[in-house]
Parts: structure tokens; C-alpha cells; sequence
């Protein structure tokens, strides 16, 4: 099933077959390249981003160093976005995990912050879900937001937090207006800094939904405070304060689907042109060369096929030439010779015809002038069919069914049985006209020697082509003999008698004539019981 349907997609002609493997190995590139680039990219936008949210959290730590601590909470609110989440405590978690998946960070980050060896901030990224802190500050909103329902809601996963969000804005808070336009975002950590308790939970929603939980990489990261205030110290000079911050996006999904798709059908599309153009150029030599071929084949010979184009059309081109010119002469030579052997021999038939006439015994006389005769015609219809193969008639186009129209009207007006069944509707095809005629002709006359009733036809080809059709009621051919009808002076046995079976060269010659143009002769049953003649005609390609 499958190889049919490759054989059916793949293209038939040379341009289809150079343009589709041209573009098959041009898209194949760039899938390949733009999978490789695409991941170098990736990797380089990531290190890009984390090495800006490594900056950005050191810098927050310098200011928080720096601040009073009353005002840590607006400076966090500040500092916060939809991908970054920041809060204070006491005790990091994240400084006393064991785990450490990425050293680099950690190392990079320290160098931002120029901490001392005694004292190292830490990150890390985490591959599992991002959203763990988001998960314990909505559990933080709902036991402080509504305690009074006495129960512990556990947040194990993000779709937890979402639905004990939205049970207090359904249960609680009903009607409580969106607030998108809320630019004065607290932070979650300090519900005290929210003068609008109402206002909180739906604004956590938003936040929720806007932050990165969807299993992507994260990154977390703690880092020290040194403030200059002394409770915030301890008493072996170590900060007691830590900034805690889980960031997301800081590894870009890979682009690969959308730029890579665009460049490839762009690259495509040129090339495809080109190539194209290219192939056209390249086939148009061969289509040339084959119209060329086709019409020597139909006794034509046309002039010689411009050299031009690549190398090995150029080749082929002018070996096309020299053995169209070496066939040419020879056909040339052939009927010079012939036409020579035909004045040689009517000359010594004239001669022996001349002395037949002093031959005493009238018998023997009659039988003499009857061999030379047989003899004159014979010359006759060998020249006759030398030249059917050696013609130089012109191909033109002209009506068919008129011409076979009218050659069985002017049949018919001498009285012959012949008709011509169906209806005439114009078909013009490229032909030799008269070698089309005397073909037509010689099946005829023999339909009317042998039938007591003749019917034309024309009819058209499941390709395109011509069907003509010469059917009579005679007695018919035997299967066995149909094929050499068509050898030269070969007469059925019937036929003997020079007189209704002439001399066996009209099949022949019809044959060649047919031939000449593409096409075929055939023999078959009649369906009124004679032998019906089919000349096939192929496409005409005018």
C-alpha cells in the first residue's frame, strides 16, 4: 500500500522529480540544523535569563540592606512580577537543602553579590512543580482570610489551591468586583499591607494564574540580608535575615516549532523557484530532442536539434543530429537505388515485350505479354511501396473525417456499396494527407472486393486517439493468416487469381502508412460476420 502510494505521489516528469528531491533535501536540512540551533539557542537564552534574574536579586538584596525595615514590605511589592515571587524568613529552607543541582548558579550568584566565604547565598533550579510557594501562601490566605470555619485545607497540588480559592470567593465574597486594573498589588506575605480584605483573595487568583505552574523549570534562590540594624544580626555576626526568591522563566520553551517552520518554507519557496526555472530549462532540451525523435520515427525529418543546454544534452543532441542525417541518406540512398532498378528493369521489359510480338504461336505470345505484364506491375508495386516507406509529404493538419468523408462520397457516387455510419464531427490531426488516403484506400478496395456491403466509421480512442473502422460482410481472413496479410506479395490462397487478389502489396503498404504516423493496423470479426480493419491513430500532438 504503501510503495502504490509513493509510486502515485512521485512526480513523473524530470522537473517534478528535480524540484521535489531538491526540496526534500532542503527541508530535511533544515529540520535537522534548525533542531541543533534551536537547543543552542534555547540554552543561551536561559543562561541570558537566569544570569538577569541572578543581577536583579542581588541587586534587591543591596537595597534591602540598606533599608529601613519597616519599609521591606513596599520595597518586595515593588520588586515582585508575575514570574517572581520574593519573601523574608528567618531560616531558609533552601540554603539548608542537601541537593544542589546546578553549582554554577550558586557560584555566579556569589559573584554578584561579592559575599564572603563564611557566608554564601545559594541557587538552584528545581525541575518539579513551580508553584509550591504559591501553594503555601494561598494556604496562608485561606487560614488567615477565613479561619472560622475550623478546618486544615491542604494544598497538595495547584488544582487544590485553585478550588480553595474560588470556594472563598464563592462562599465569603460573592459579587466582589474584579480588579484587574489593580495596580497596587500587596504582597501575599503581609495581609496587613491589604486595607481591602475583600479585594485580596480574587487578586491571588489572578496572580496564581499568571505565575508559572505548569511543571516548567524554575529557579530559587536565597540570599543574605546585611542590614545595619542590630536585631538583625546575630550575635556570631551571621544575618539572621534571608531573601528567599523563586523566579520562572528562566528556561524558554524551545521556538523551534514557529521560526523554524517559517524559515524552512521560505528557503523552500526560493529555492523551489529556482529550481524550477532550472529544471524547466534543462527539460525543455529533452522535450525538444523527443519531439524530434518522435517525428523521425513518423518518416519526418526535421531539422537539426539545437546544441544547447548541459554538457550531456549537448552530447545526446548532436547524436541525434548525425544519426537523423546517416539515416536520411541512407533512406535517400535506397530509393535512388531502387528507382534505378525499376528503369533497368522496364527497359528489358520493353525489349522482351517488343519480341513477344514476333513469337509465331499465339498461345505462347498471350503467355509471354501475360508474364511481362505480371513483371511491369510488380516493378510498379514494389516502387510504389518503396516510396510509402521513403515519403517526404509534408505533415499537415487537416480534418480527418472530412477526408475519409469524402473519400467513401466520391466511392459511393460511382456506385459502390460503401456508406459511412455515425455522425462527422471535426477532428483535426497532423498528418501526411495523400499516405493517410492511399492507406485508407487500399483497405477499402479491399472491403469491396470482398463484400457485397461497406460501412465507415470513425470513433474516438480511450486516450485521445482515432479509431477508423472498415467493416464488410465477406467471407473474412482466418485468424491464423491475419498478421501475414500484412507481409509483402503475400495473397491468401483464395487470391491467386492476380485479377481479384492482386499483386500482395496493399495491406502492406497501408501497414507502413499507418505506421509512418504512430499508429496500427488491426484485424477482428465484423460484427455483420465479415473482417473489419481498425486503424488506430494516436493522440495528435499539435
Amino acid at each position: 500500500m504503501t510503495r502504490r502510494l509513493i509510486t502515485r505521489l512521485w512526480p513523473r516528469t524530470l522537473t517534478g522529480q528535480l524540484v521535489f528531491l531538491l526540496l526534500g533535501a532542503i527541508i530535511l536540512t533544515h529540520v535537522v540544523l534548525g533542531i541543533m540551533l534551536a537547543e543552542e539557542r534555547r540554552d543561551a537564552v536561559a543562561s541570558e535569563r537566569r544570569g538577569n534574574a541572578l543581577w536583579r536579586v542581588a541587586a534587591i538584596s543591596r537595597i534591602l540592606s540598606t533599608t529601613p525595615s519597616e519599609n521591606w514590605a513596599d520595597v518586595l511589592r515593588v520588586a515582585q512580577s508575575s514570574q517572581t515571587r520574593l519573601r523574608l524568613v528567618e531560616t531558609s529552607d533552601v540554603v539548608n537543602a542537601d541537593t544542589l543541582v546546578s553549582q554554577g548558579l550558586t557560584d555566579r550568584l556569589n559573584a554578584f553579590l561579592a559575599t564572603s566565604p563564611e557566608v554564601q547565598a545559594k541557587a538552584d533550579i528545581l525541575a518539579e512543580d513551580a508553584c509550591w510557594a504559591e501553594k503555601h501562601h494561598l494556604q496562608n490566605i485561606r487560614e488567615e482570610q477565613f479561619p472560622d470555619d475550623g478546618r486544615k485545607h491542604d494544598i497538595s497540588s495547584y488544582k487544590d489551591a485553585r478550588d480553595i480559592v474560588k470556594e472563598a470567593i464563592d462562599t465569603k465574597h460573592r459579587g466582589v468586583p474584579d480588579l484587574d486594573q489593580d495596580r497596587d498589588q500587596p504582597d501575599l506575605q503581609k495581609p496587613d499591607h491589604n486595607p481591602h480584605g475583600k479585594r485580596y483573595v480574587p487578586w491571588a487568583l489572578r496572580y496564581l494564574d499568571r505565575f508559572d505552574c505548569h511543571g516548567a523549570p524554575v529557579m530559587q534562590l536565597a540570599v543574605p540580608i546585611f542590614s545595619t540594624l542590630p536585631d538583625k544580626i546575630t550575635d556570631d555576626g551571621q544575618p539572621n535575615i534571608w531573601l528567599e526568591a523563586m523566579i520562572g522563566g528562566v528556561t524558554p520553551p524551545p521556538r523551534f516549532v514557529f521560526d523554524n517552520v517559517i524559515r524552512v518554507v521560505m528557503s523552500a519557496l526560493v529555492i523551489g523557484i529556482i529550481t524550477f526555472f532550472l529544471a524547466r530549462r534543462i527539460s525543455r532540451s529533452w522535450a525538444v530532442l523527443t519531439r524530434a525523435a518522435d517525428r523521425v520515427g513518423r518518416g519526418d525529418y526535421p531539422e537539426p536539434v539545437p546544441e544547447t543546454g548541459p554538457l550531456e544534452i549537448r552530447r545526446a543532441a548532436k547524436a541525434f543530429n548525425r544519426m537523423t542525417a546517416r539515416l536520411k541518406r541512407f533512406v535517400e540512398d535506397r530509393t535512388r537505388m531502387l528507382a534505378a532498378i525499376s528503369h533497368d528493369l522496364r527497359t528489358p521489359i520493353t525489349s522482351l515485350r517488343l519480341r513477344a510480338e514476333f513469337v509465331e504461336d499465339p498461345e505462347n505470345r498471350a503467355r509471354i505479354i501475360e508474364t511481362l505484364n505480371e513483371m511491369e506491375q510488380m516493378v510498379e508495386a514494389a516502387m510504389t511501396f518503396a516510396r510509402e516507406e521513403t515519403a517526404n509529404e509534408k505533415t499537415r493538419k487537416i480534418d480527418i473525417a472530412a477526408l475519409v468523408e469524402s473519400a467513401v462520397e466520391d466511392l459511393a457516387e460511382t456506385g459502390r456499396p460503401i456508406a459511412f455510419s455515425g455522425e462527422v464531427t471535426p477532428r483535426v490531426y497532423p498528418c501526411r494527407p495523400l499516405s493517410i488516403k492511399r492507406a485508407f484506400g487500399n483497405l477499402v478496395s479491399n472491403a469491396l472486393e470482398y463484400g457485397a456491403t461497406v460501412e465507415v466509421a470513425i470513433q474516438d480512442a480511450d486516450d485521445d486517439g482515432l479509431w477508423i473502422e472498415i467493416s464488410d460482410d465477406g467471407p473474412g481472413i482466418p485468424i491464423d493468416q491475419r498478421e501475414q496479410v500484412f507481409e509483402p506479395f503475400f495473397r491468401l490462397e483464395e487470391s491467386r487469381n492476380r485479377d481479384t487478389g492482386g499483386i500482395g502489396l496493399g495491406m502492406a503498404i497501408a501497414r507502413t502508412a499507418i505506421r509512418a504516423h504512430g499508429g496500427e493496423i488491426y484485424l477482428d470479426d465484423a460484427p455483420q460476420g465479415g473482417l473489419r480493419a481498425r486503424i488506430y491513430l494516436p493522440p495528435a500532438k499539435l
